[in-house]
């Protein structure tokens, strides 16, 4: 069963638009960007010094060592490079590499004479400097490459003080050819001991026999199923579409909104134990992947009966509750369609407590 479940992808039957295709709400931002004609010494010197940060959402290094070596090439040979892209977080003494990690840690290697656990030896490139580690470069050699410019574009946002344009602006880059989704993105924005929760409960063992999947998604999917659950055990009664900005008001509040660190902790637990109970009780007393209503997962379902089973103390006769509430018709329109409207939510929501309650 478990092979089975791992060699698949997380499967959601779509129901509403994806966070993706969302309208944006009507903002207005103020950023302030500015370059940076950092050298490539600076570059080691900044990440010798913990001021260099990758961000979680970030893959791990890549490339391999004669790609790393034609990017050391162009800046002996002096071919342009295109830049880098940082985010300074205010009050931070760091920067987040946001677009150019391959790049900045293969000139931080090289200057330090690594690539993994072997010398970092140039490699596939022209036959001056073919073999070469970083010291066997002539001294001339040397200062030319740790004076040579990558130029870094940076940005920090003055007003408002919510990141929100950061988001859009995370939202919007290629990185390695691959449009950062929206949680994704929020790994990285709303970094906080919250989304570490999110993480830890996303692991849980009943949780990934609800959704049917083994390992983790990738893409982080299933991750936003928890925060969504958590976000509607929350709020639900103040729900406004998108759901994208109602998630991102979540992971704020956990991120700036607790006085201190008790009662975020106090929150944390709440949240964890009845997370927890809820799946246990859908495991225990309906069964592996109920909520795969026509094949694929529906996650309107699920949201529905966890944060209804999240909100009650218990509830007797589960399973038959589940069946009677699944066969109701007006139920299934509402975890079929527009199911992000917020008349179309509230409804379900008031439908699951009526049968389940």
């Amino acid at each position: 069963m478990e092979e089975e479940m791992a060699e698949k992808d997380l499967d959601l039957e779509q129901t509403e638009e994806t966070p993706e295709d969302e309208p944006l709400p009507s903002l207005k931002y103020e950023i302030f960007s500015y370059p940076s004609d950092t050298t490539l010494k600076g570059y080691l010197e900044q990440w010798n010094n913990g001021q260099l940060f990758i961000p979680e959402f970030q893959r791990g290094y890549v490339w391999d060592q004669t790609r790393a070596s034609k990017l050391i090439e162009s800046f002996l040979l002096g071919l342009p490079v295109p830049p880098t892209f940082l985010y300074k977080p205010a009050a931070s003494k760091s920067f987040w590499i946001i677009d150019g990690q391959q790049r900045i840690r293969s000139v931080v290697d090289f200057q330090k004479g690594v690539f993994g656990e072997a010398k970092f030896r140039l490699k596939g490139v022209d036959p001056r400097w073919n073999g070469r580690t970083f010291e066997d470069l002539s001294e001339e050699e040397r200062f030319s490459l740790e004076t040579t410019v990558l130029r870094a574009i940076v940005i920090q946002q003055t007003h408002p003080a919510d990141h929100t344009s950061i988001y859009q602006i995370f939202e919007r880059l290629n990185t390695g050819g691959v449009r950062l989704n929206s949680m994704e993105v929020r790994q990285c924005v709303y970094t906080s001991k919250f989304l570490q929760v999110v993480k830890d409960l996303n692991d849980d063992k009943n949780w990934r026999n609800i959704i049917g999947v083994s390992i983790p998604d990738k893409r982080l999917k299933d991750r936003e199923l928890v925060l969504r659950i958590i976000s509607l055990y929350l709020n639900v009664e103040k729900y406004e579409k998108p759901m994208k900005g109602f998630l991102n008001d979540c992971a704020v509040y956990f991120k700036n909104g607790f006085n201190n660190e008790d009662q975020l902790d106090n929150k944390l637990n709440e949240i964890c134990e009845k997370f927890l109970k809820s799946c246990s009780d859908i495991i225990s007393q309906i069964g592996d992947k109920p909520f795969h209503l026509k094949g694929r997962l529906n996650f309107s379902a699920l949201d529905a009966v966890t944060v209804t089973l999240m909100r009650a103390n218990s509830i007797e006769n589960l399973k038959e509750k589940f069946e009677n509430l699944i066969g109701d018709s007006s139920f299934q329109d509402d975890v079929s369609f527009n199911t992000s409207d917020e008349s179309v939510l509230k409804r379900r929501f008031e439908t699951a407590a009526r049968y389940l309650v």
